[in-house]
């Protein structure tokens, strides 16, 4: 299996196609997988990359998942950037693997072409702690996107302990209805999603990490061509992320995929593909 050695962290990857090379940053229970059906679409145009963040199948680290953050993450990524990247990138990072991009983005925007975040899970967009009083803050500021928020964390912090507790089933059973606000009118995604969310079920506790800040500030700052992409059936919160990190990246182009939530990619991969190309090919190299 083609691994790649980032400062001492192995990371598995798949390459197809060839031009300007695209690397897809995968997010929370996720790995290289989650992308096949945009890498087998850009691949006629584009060198595309999927690589398997640190803890994600099939890589082997061995550890508590503690040291899996934005940080260490967008450090693995700017290995994998000046690696098998070539030096320079078009970029695309969905909900975990968004804020990791974001981040990138800020620190090293000499290293992409574009930047393309899809349902960016970018928590410090709406509020910078989970305390009482930051949710407090945000319920009168947008009362649908606190109460949705709210109900993510707790079914996340619930999944968290059955984790811990060895029972991953119970973990996934929780958790990714939580994420997807309950709904029950979202379309099929394919049938080997839920082999790789379990395969992948012990990379949820990198979400109990220290959150790096990105506010709207910061995010100002990010100069590269961006399209915000999300669902429209995504959680209130999840969308009210979307729309904030839009406003305030300068230029930005945004893109909802109408059916469709926090799982776009999977779930209306023609519409998402069609968005994503169409802005890649308006920023290619040169």
């Amino acid at each position: 299996m083609p691994s790649f050695d980032a400062k001492g962290v192995a990371l598995y990857y798949e390459e197809q196609g060839s031009g300007d090379p695209v690397l897809f940053v995968h997010g929370t229970l996720n790995d290289y997988a989650i992308w096949k059906s945009q890498t087998e679409a850009f691949s006629f145009k584009f060198k595309t990359i999927a690589y398997s963040r640190r803890y994600a199948y099939p890589n082997n680290r061995q550890g508590d998942v503690t040291d899996s953050t934005v940080e260490n993450n967008a450090e693995d990524l700017d290995a994998l950037v000046d690696g098998p990247g070539g030096g320079k990138v078009h970029l695309i990072g969905h909900s975990y693997g968004g804020y990791v991009s974001a981040y990138f983005a800020l620190n090293h925007p000499e290293k992409l072409y574009s930047l393309t975040l899809v349902n960016a899970f970018v928590p410090t967009m709406l509020a910078s702690t989970t305390s009482t009083s930051a949710m407090l803050s945000l319920l009168l500021r947008s009362p649908r996107a606190a109460m949705s928020a709210r109900r993510t964390l707790n079914a996340t912090a619930t999944s968290v302990k059955a984790i811990e507790g060895g029972d991953q089933t119970a973990a996934m059973r929780i958790f990714m209805p939580g994420l997807l606000d309950y709904r029950k009118d979202l379309p099929p995604r394919p049938a080997e999603f839920e082999q790789i969310v379990n395969r992948n079920a012990k990379t949820l506790k990198e979400v109990t990490t220290p959150y790096s800040r990105i506010t709207k500030t910061e995010a100002s700052k990010i100069r590269v061509p961006t399209l915000v992409m999300w669902g429209e059936l995504s959680a209130p919160w999840d969308c009210k992320v979307s729309q904030t990190l839009a406003n305030s990246i300068p230029s930005s182009e945004r893109a909802v995929i109408p059916g469709a939530s926090h799982l776009c990619c999977l779930e209306k991969p023609g519409d998402t593909n069609e968005k994503m190309l169409g802005f890649l090919t308006k920023h290619l190299a040169g």
